[in-house]
């Protein structure tokens, strides 16, 4: 069974992050200090040999995944996949994040955001956004995860056995990722900008191994 090591890095602080707006497909920059905490990754991962590396076509993927190589001792290029993109919030792009979770909330009778937050799954946020995007663009959590999926096998399938690869990845990604893996919902901390998880793929298991 073909087993490879994924060292997941979310993206570094874009203007969206930095003003609390929704950027599923928007392509917005880094920061000046996204784009230095995307050096430190590197820096801090330059030890390890990436057989492959693939961010989404986004702004922000290919800023982050450029940085985070150019600690590399060796050459690996990387390759921008529209398969790797955070979910499609369709009319919410650019909305501020706190006010929608907050009118969903109250819509549904929580006390507080928090609360509503640790009762919704990644997949049940992400329907949400799509059953009331009055757009009708905005992705379901299966579009979603079904399209992400097949980006994922498109790297698997690149990646030598036993090989490291380097994917860039969108903090409600990685929510999706390690909720699938553990069933859990990861700390806030986890998934910030900038912070690397790294999962192992073995078949269709995944494992978290360090976060």
């Amino acid at each position: 069974m073909k087993s490879i090591t994924l060292y997941f890095v979310v993206s570094g602080a874009t203007y969206f992050n930095q003003l609390d707006r929704f950027q599923g497909w928007s392509g917005t920059p880094l920061t000046p200090a996204g784009q230095q905490a995307s050096v430190a990754v590197g820096q801090k991962l330059a030890a390890v040999k990436f057989d492959t590396a693939y961010a989404s076509d986004t702004s922000r993927g290919g800023q982050t995944g450029h940085a985070v190589l150019a600690a590399q001792a060796t050459t690996t290029q990387l390759q921008l996949l529209a398969s790797l993109r955070a979910p499609f919030y369709g009319g919410f792009e650019g909305f501020e994040q706190a006010a929608v979770w907050s009118g969903f909330a109250t819509k549904l009778g929580y006390p507080s955001v928090a609360k509503f937050e640790a009762d919704q799954t990644p997949m049940a946020l992400q329907n949400l956004i799509h059953d009331h995007d009055v757009d009708s663009l905005a992705e379901s959590g299966e579009e979603f995860w079904q399209r992400y999926r097949s980006g994922l096998a498109q790297v698997t399938a690149a990646t030598p056995a036993d090989g490291n690869v380097l994917v860039v990845t969108d903090s409600m990604t990685l929510r999706h990722l390690i909720f699938q893996a553990t069933g859990e919902q990861p700390a806030n901390q986890a998934i910030a900008p900038s912070t690397v998880t790294v999962l192992t793929q073995a078949g269709d298991k995944w494992t978290v191994r360090q976060a």
